[in-house]
């Protein structure tokens, strides 16, 4: 078995990189993912989401207050208040999406039945992809694609999936993910997201990185009160 990519202390609780979970803060239960795609542009990538590419600006991380439990991706694109935030880099040949909401895993502004995951999509422009979400619900999902169809996923209730035939890549990232000592591993699809592109395993690295922000709202009847998504009289 590989080196796993991730030292115990770089794991929060729940067995998830501790850095991504700050990103989010504390707010709510963990409801968040992020995308990896490899040989596409932050802003490249960012647009095949759905964002507004003028919409999109530099982003620094700023230092959350201890009693402030508003996720940092939030905190940074203020005074917007948009419905999710993206915070996007260039790390080596990949580009990594963060998204504060856990809302861009499927491309529901392209309005097809059913809905284009976004790791297919951004496969089919770059060459590789992936997504790792963490959802309140429990739920926890990784799903790897090339060049526009799905090779690889794993969820919540497979958390030893059949690793014979899936593609080596997936496979060398899922050994690396390593295991904790724990009943519930929730942490693992975001340690292989991670050892899948070599993404940063601290804040600290984080911040060292040149980062893109912008807002997002796929969805926008969805999160309106109810009396705005009818003509009224």
């Amino acid at each position: 078995m590989p080196e796993p990519y991730f030292s115990p202390e770089q794991l929060d609780e729940t067995g998830s990189p501790a850095w991504i979970n700050a990103l989010g803060g504390e707010e709510y239960d963990p409801n968040h993912l992020i995308h990896v795609v490899r040989d596409l542009e932050p802003a490249d990538a960012l647009e095949v989401l759905g964002v507004d590419r003028q919409a999109i600006g530099p982003c620094v991380l700023p230092t959350r207050n201890p009693d402030d439990r508003t996720s940092l991706a939030r905190l940074a694109i203020a005074p917007l208040n948009p419905t999710v935030v993206l915070i996007a880099a260039r790390i080596g040949d990949w580009t990594l999406i963060y998204d504060d909401l856990g809302e861009t895993g499927y491309l529901w502004h392209l309005e097809q039945r059913p809905p284009v995951e976004a790791a297919e999509a951004l496969s089919a422009k770059g060459t590789v992809a992936a997504t790792s979400n963490v959802a309140m619900t429990g739920h926890i999902g990784f799903t790897y694609a090339v060049d526009g169809n799905i090779l690889f996923w794993r969820s919540h209730d497979e958390f030893d999936p059949d690793l014979d035939d899936a593609p080596a890549e997936a496979r060398a990232a899922t050994e690396s993910a390593g295991t904790i000592d724990a009943e519930f591993d929730d942490g693992v699809t975001m340690r292989t997201i991670c050892a899948l592109t070599g993404l940063p395993r601290t804040l600290a690295e984080l911040r060292e990185i040149p980062l893109m922000i912008a807002p997002y709202d796929s969805r926008p009847q969805l999160f309106r009160s109810p009396g705005l998504l009818f003509d009224t009289p």
